[in-house]
């Protein structure tokens, strides 16, 4: 869509709230009840106290407003993130489409794990059938402790859903052993009372948190946010958060590669070469750290998954190279580290 200077001049300074409403296509007093009612949106205000929205403001009312006029309480779904939101959206297109029962069928292969008694209760309870998320296995633990024990099995479990009443630096150390050990694809916490910084430590993690579920419509978007960011890793060939892939080349290989000439008169091989290395030491570096709490750890771990994944990035690249110039044969696709 073409638009006038005017108009690109207002999306950057923000709309006010009768062009935002326009835009989301409701009322502007809707927008107002929504607002001071459910908190759907915080604007930032002008030193004069007028309310401007923004792009992601009026994309957020947009799809809000299409999920109250597809049934959903505007109560219930005001306070979950663009994330979630997209999530219901398209779980409410696919049942337009086809009936529950065909599209459970057609995508039913999902492993989830419950870690708490009372979960298990509340899904029973809220008369959830968790095949409609696409899990065909449903195993579940009394507690963490519990959980534990069985992760050391190192059984793959797809996506993993912890309940804590009290969620300390200790617990959330434990879930993270849990869910490397069990090399979960999504983990999301359900916790009544907890510290900052154990909270902190699980959201570095890549942990979703919670609160106790208020309703059951808050306890099947829960669920289907889960297991959507299982599909989502699944559709976009990303790795379980928790694994590492093993180095293409080893020092030597690359060594041998920084020294050689190039025919295409630049430095990038030997460049790229050095890249690996240092990203390795540092991945090494990061799992070495002497970790001073939970937090702490879950820290270090990010720093080390991120050095690992741009190390194999970069490996991608200098594979390219090596092709380019001959040099020798391509080596297997990288194993995931057990």
């Amino acid at each position: 869509m073409v638009t006038s200077n005017g108009d690109q001049t207002t999306a950057q300074q923000g709309y006010r709230s009768g062009e935002a409403a326009r835009l989301a296509k409701m009322p502007v007093t809707t927008l107002r009840i929504w607002e001071r009612r459910y908190g759907v949106v915080g604007p930032a205000k002008t030193a004069s106290g007028q309310r401007l929205y923004t792009e992601d403001d009026v994309r957020r009312l947009t799809l809000i407003k299409l999920l109250v006029s597809r049934g959903h309480a505007i109560g219930a779904i005001a306070r979950l993130d663009r994330e979630q939101l997209q999530f219901l959206a398209a779980r409410n297109a696919r049942e337009a489409g086809a009936s529950p029962d065909a599209g459970s069928a057609a995508s039913t292969d999902l492993k989830l794990a419950l870690v708490g008694a009372h979960l298990a209760q509340h899904l029973q309870a809220c008369g959830v059938d968790v095949r409609q998320y696409g899990v065909n296995e449903l195993i579940t633990f009394a507690d963490l402790a519990e959980a534990c024990a069985s992760g050391e099995r190192r059984e793959p479990i797809d996506a993993l859903l912890v309940s804590v009443d009290s969620l300390q630096e200790d617990v959330a150390a434990q879930i993270i052993a849990l869910a490397d050990a069990v090399r979960a694809r999504a983990i999301a916490v359900v916790y009544g009372f907890g510290t900052g910084a154990s909270a902190e430590s699980l959201r570095v993690a890549g942990v979703r948190l919670y609160r106790e579920p208020g309703s059951r419509t808050e306890f099947r978007q829960m669920l289907g946010d889960l297991c959507e960011r299982v599909r989502i890793q699944e559709r976009i060939g990303d790795d379980a958060i928790w694994s590492r892939a093993r180095r293409r080349y080893d020092d030597g290989e690359l060594e041998a590669i920084a020294s050689r000439s190039s025919t295409i008169a630049c430095e990038c091989p030997r460049h790229l070469a050095e890249l690996v290395m240092k990203l390795s030491a540092f991945e090494r570096y990061s799992d070495e750290c002497t970790s001073r709490s939970a937090q702490d750890a879950a820290l270090h771990r990010y720093l080390g998954d991120v050095s690992n994944r741009a190390c194999a990035m970069i490996e991608t690249a200098l594979e390219r190279v090596a092709r380019e110039e001959g040099w020798f044969a391509a080596p297997p696709p990288p194993a995931v580290q057990e």
